[in-house]
């Protein structure tokens, strides 16, 4: 009886051996993500994308050991541009339709909840900006973590125009710190929350180090009001955004670092990329889009063609890549590098970038839809045609909202070789306004039905 015993305990020894032996193999497999989101960061606004201003030596190093990607697109606005990310489906996708209520985040499956279920660990650190009701907060959503707050910098304060964001101190505004869900009130100085997240990103890389993770750090800056900490208040030689941008290079600088000491970085996928384009109108608080036309809340591309470095040591061969991207394409390619499957009916216009990143072979997609509170303009590979354009959200001063402008015949931009948007070819090529227009049409129409788009 002994020796029976003997044996069955043996096997079963065995067993548990090989399932963690399988289960430890899994996660070896699986990379750690850091997804590092700058809030209304300018394609201008970092060395490795131009700048002569600002001093990124951090996130420049990351660019020369990764894939700089050129191309890549966020909705030109925070809220949309992060259900899009969270979601896998274009900023534009109505919160109700007739299926159902699979348009509204509540009943979406998000990335955090995808790797959740997949066995990481996940924390958001900083800003959510998608709701704080039930079924919409952070921990309803797959975060087992959140440290940050609920909207933007300027969540409490002073009326939010020029005037404010330049003469307020830094007191009155009263954005609350959130953990889990315990609102803390405002007990973080708008100049702490950028050292505060790099220092709680830090300490959960090294809790987490034994197990995948996907670590969601959501900066509040550059985002109005703008402040940095006192190591770096007027260390720049671009004023205070300077200072602030030269404190978000530190900090990407802490991450990096961590990761290396603890022998993490040829696990890890790090991400630094920005939710949408700068707020140019607020001047010395606000950033530049470079070449590009236009600024935040446009649908030209310096609304919402960002910043985007992907590093993944030994995996990711450094390049710089003009290849045409969404920020929910996201979805599909974290789902692919984890080994997870999208569930059926999710993330349906999020297309797996895992081929280009690795291998270098063009990504599949061609077309993409500009969306501000309407689609306003639509691209097919290198031609972009306006149909609602825009120069601000509003007067920088009073507030005041400001319309689009409608242009029924179009304007054709060729991007390859006009970047600036300045040379309408709508004249030059009427066939090809047509068929885009067509195209445009087509394209509604399928966000509007729940059909992909891709």
């Amino acid at each position: 009886m002994n020796y029976k015993r003997s044996i069955i305990w043996i096997v079963l020894h065995l067993f548990t051996i090989a399932s963690i032996v399988k289960a430890k193999s899994i996660d070896e497999d699986r990379p750690n993500i850091i997804y590092i989101l700058a809030d209304d960061l300018g394609y201008g606004d970092l060395g490795c994308y131009g700048s002569l201003l600002n001093n990124t030596p951090n996130i420049d190093s990351l660019a020369a050991t990764g894939l700089k990607m050129m191309d890549f697109h966020a909705a030109p606005w925070c809220a949309p541009s992060r259900r899009a990310l969270m979601t896998g489906c274009h900023a534009s996708r109505p919160w109700e339709n007739s299926r159902g209520k699979m348009g509204r985040l509540a009943d979406a499956i998000t990335i955090p909840e995808m790797l959740k279920n997949g066995g990481y660990a996940t924390a958001i650190i900083g800003k959510w900006h998608l709701g704080m009701s039930e079924g919409l907060h952070p921990l309803d959503q797959g975060f087992d973590y959140w440290y940050g707050t609920p909207g933007s910098n300027d969540w409490d304060g002073p009326r939010p125009n020029y005037d404010s964001f330049k003469d307020a101190p830094e007191e009155t505004w009263k954005t609350p710190l959130i953990v889990n869900r315990e609102n803390k009130g405002a007990v973080v100085s708008q100049s702490l929350f950028t050292k505060r997240y790099t220092e709680e990103a830090v300490r959960l890389i090294l809790k987490h180090r034994q197990k995948p993770f996907f670590i969601y750090l959501s900066y509040n800056m550059p985002h109005v009001p703008i402040f940095a900490s006192s190591l770096f208040k007027g260390k720049s030689r671009n004023g205070v955004y300077g200072d602030v941008i030269k404190e978000l290079d530190w900090s990407v600088g802490q991450i990096v670092k961590t990761l290396k000491d603890e022998k993490l970085r040829k696990k890890t996928i790090v991400v630094f990329t920005s939710d949408n384009g700068p707020w140019t109108m607020f001047k010395e608080f606000g950033g530049v889009s470079g070449r590009l036309r236009g600024e935040k809340s446009t649908t030209w591309e310096g609304g919402e063609r960002v910043p985007c470095i992907v590093s993944w040591p030994e995996k990711i061969v450094p390049a710089v890549s003009n290849q045409l991207m969404a920020n929910y394409d996201m979805f599909a390619t974290f789902a692919n590098l984890s080994g997870l499957i999208i569930p059926q009916g999710h993330a349906i216009d999020s297309i797996d970038f895992t081929p280009n990143w690795l291998k270098g072979v063009e990504g599949a997609r061609i077309k993409h839809l500009y969306y501000f509170h309407q689609p306003m303009a639509y691209r097919k590979k290198n031609y972009k045609i306006h149909f609602h354009t825009r120069s601000r959200t509003r007067d920088p001063y009073t507030g005041k909202r400001e319309t689009s402008a409608y242009h029924e015949e179009g304007l054709l931009y060729d991007l390859l070789n006009d970047i600036s948007e300045k040379k309408n070819l709508a004249k030059v090529y009427p066939d090809r306004v047509k068929v885009m227009k067509e195209e445009f049409m087509e394209a509604q129409l399928a966000i509007k039905e729940w059909r992909p788009f891709q």
